[in-house]
């Protein structure tokens, strides 16, 4: 069942979107996304206030894509507790998140709040996929209508 959403997703709606064996990291994508969207990916993120590091957790996030070594991570801390992890790559803009930080609507918010910044920046829709999963989303950030549809 697709619910259409105006503002932010309830906490016990996101959580049953991912069904009752959910996998751990559910994927995130932004739909149609390719390498040269990172730039701005990067632009945004920096303009967040939001912490941003590479993979080790530590280090400061370089102002752009090239200062990572390749194939290197990085993280957004949109809110304490909440790790966001982007993987830039030649293909799309993609990142995870581990559904048991999510423990409060607080922190559903951060994550629902990410999607909403990567979907307006890049005027593009973002999904989010059980763990591992290429079928339908369970959420979906529609750019055109500023909504979340849950499956």
């Amino acid at each position: 069942m697709i619910v259409p959403m105006t503002s932010d997703l309830d906490w016990t709606r996101f959580h049953a979107a991912f069904g009752d064996d959910p996998g751990v990291l559910p994927d995130g994508e932004v739909l149609e996304s390719a390498e040269h969207d990172w730039d701005e990916v990067f632009a945004m993120l920096h303009r967040s206030g939001w912490k941003l590091t590479t993979s080790d957790g530590h280090s400061p996030l370089p102002p752009n894509r090239h200062g990572l070594a390749e194939f290197e991570s990085f993280a957004v801390w949109p809110v304490d507790g909440v790790r966001v992890n982007f993987f830039p790559g030649p293909d799309a803009v993609i990142f995870d998140f581990d559904l048991r930080e999510l423990v409060n609507q607080a922190r559903v918010d951060a994550v629902v709040h990410v999607m909403r910044k990567l979907g307006t920046t890049l005027g593009r829709d973002v999904v989010i996929r059980d763990e591992g999963s290429s079928g339908a989303p369970a959420i979906r950030y529609t750019t055109a209508t500023d909504q979340f549809l849950l499956s």
